[in-house]
């Protein structure tokens, strides 16, 4: 059972602040310390734009912004070996032990409107108190080795677990580290959530921390005047503007309402818990310089990924959950531009079982016209009993289950370098089911083609091309 307690009552040493204690937390009166069993990370794909034809976004020769499949437990300390002490923003939406599952919701591209969506198991988050404070505890150890001196941590969560996660915060940084406490309201109340008992649950929490107790990086931000704007005096403001406060979204001057309770956000993916791009972005913005490293070890639907690559941020991301990895690299090369990536897994994460699932069934041809290579997708083909019947009558070409698919037209051996990339940019926009490449000699070659479906699994085809 899990209980606040002073440790000396415990007959332990007197920590600075008030203790939290959980099953397993000691064992023999030895505080157990988490995990830092390593797990080596492949990678199995590079998206370098500096080899493509139309070139890519400046960016540090040195660095290519990282995606990986596997637990926070094995990945972390992976990353420790190389990062510690770098990292100098930290964003996470972890789960809020809320007892429950939840499900990605597919969509088939070009379906008619009222097409059902798929279900895809996305993660659980019933671990019970005890359990979750262990985890926690865990991965709140790790990134604090992670974060730079003056490094931020923004922790999102909700009510069932954000005051115990507090006290766990305050044990490991320090009760000075603590800046603020963060209060999101969702937005409005309507429908269903009105008819609660009660009063009505409105918002989240973001705990605030700063390794060593001052932020090294924090840019004040304003909430621009409206037009026409005067003071009380009746002069125009000399200010930036309203200075945000520790609760966002709560006037109509800083709207910032849930892209969950929005119902035509063009921001949706269809993952169960996403988060806004702007509430991100304000993160990321205050806590971060350009070129800083910022990193999710719970990234979901991807936003944080985004929003690094979006204003110029290096960022590490990862999640166990194989359609949130999915879910993130679709929204990342669906960008007019990235800066070179790598998609990365723990070698022993049982979440890459799950990613390829039941084989699919992919044909794909290639044309020579003399050193000219056209590859071409011919068909592709879900599991049937993947898919519900009312959505297969919906799917009028085959390429509806695609979202997208790479070449790497010299393969190697080992990771995909794909030298080509074929996304649907918007949902409803047809694929591109052919590419062509220019080989710089006559002689043999591999081309590895992959494929990613809306369920989030990944087929790969090798083809032998032959140029003269």
């Amino acid at each position: 059972m899990c209980r606040p307690s002073i440790a000396s009552l415990a007959g332990l040493e007197m920590p600075a602040v008030v203790e939290l204690l959980w099953e397993g937390k000691y064992r023999d009166g030895v505080r157990v310390e988490p995990s830092r069993d390593a797990a080596p990370l492949e990678t199995d794909e590079v998206h370098d734009p500096h080899d493509a034809p139309d070139g890519g976004p400046s960016c540090r020769s040195d660095w290519s912004n990282r995606l990986v499949l596997g637990d926070q437990e094995r990945v972390l300390p992976a990353l420790a070996a190389e990062l510690a002490g770098r990292v100098a923003l930290v964003y996470i939406d972890p789960p809020f032990d809320t007892g429950g599952a939840f499900d990605f919701r597919a969509s088939i591209p070009g379906a008619p409107d009222d097409t059902p969506r798929i279900a895809v198991p996305a993660y659980e988050d019933a671990r019970g108190l005890d359990a979750w404070l262990a985890w926690f505890d865990g991965a709140a150890r790790r990134l604090f080795e992670l974060l730079a001196d003056g490094g931020s941590l923004y922790v999102h969560l909700d009510a069932h677990v954000a005051h115990y996660a507090k006290v766990v915060l305050d044990e490991i940084f320090g009760q000075g580290a603590f800046q603020r406490e963060i209060v999101w309201r969702i937005g409005w109340v309507s429908g269903f959530k009105s008819q609660a008992r009660g009063w009505i649950r409105n918002h989240d929490t973001l705990l605030f921390y700063a390794k060593g107790g001052r932020p090294a990086t924090f840019h004040k931000e304003y909430v621009p005047y409206p037009p026409g704007y005067v003071r009380r005096d009746g002069k125009p403001p000399r200010g930036a503007g309203y200075p945000i406060e520790d609760v966002w979204n709560g006037s109509d001057v800083d709207r910032m309402d849930s892209i969950q309770i929005v119902s035509f956000s063009g921001e949706k993916v269809g993952y169960p818990t996403q988060k806004n791009e702007a509430l991100v972005s304000r993160i990321v913005r205050a806590s971060s310089n350009p070129d800083d490293l910022v990193l999710d070890c719970f990234v979901g639907s991807g936003t944080t990924a985004v929003v690094a690559e979006k204003l110029g941020r290096r960022w590490v991301a990862c999640d166990a959950s194989s359609i949130a990895v999915h879910t993130t690299r679709k929204r990342l090369l669906r960008l007019p531009r990235i800066a070179p990536l790598v998609v990365q897994r723990a070698v022993t994460s049982p979440a890459h079982a799950s990613l390829e699932g039941a084989p699919r069934d992919l044909d794909a041809r290639v044309a020579i016209d003399g050193r000219n290579a056209t590859i071409e997708l011919a068909s592709f083909a879900l599991p049937a009993l993947s898919v519900p019947e009312p959505v297969r009558a919906s799917v009028d070409h085959w390429s509806q289950w695609l979202d997208g698919w790479c070449i790497d037209w010299d393969h190697q051996g080992g990771a995909l370098n794909a030298g080509s990339r074929l996304w649907r940019t918007r949902a409803q926009t047809p694929l591109r089911l052919s590419a062509t490449h220019a080989y710089g000699g006559p002689g043999r070659y591999v081309a590895l083609v992959k494929t990613f479906d809306v369920l989030g699994g990944m087929t790969t085809k090798r083809i032998d091309v032959e140029v003269a």
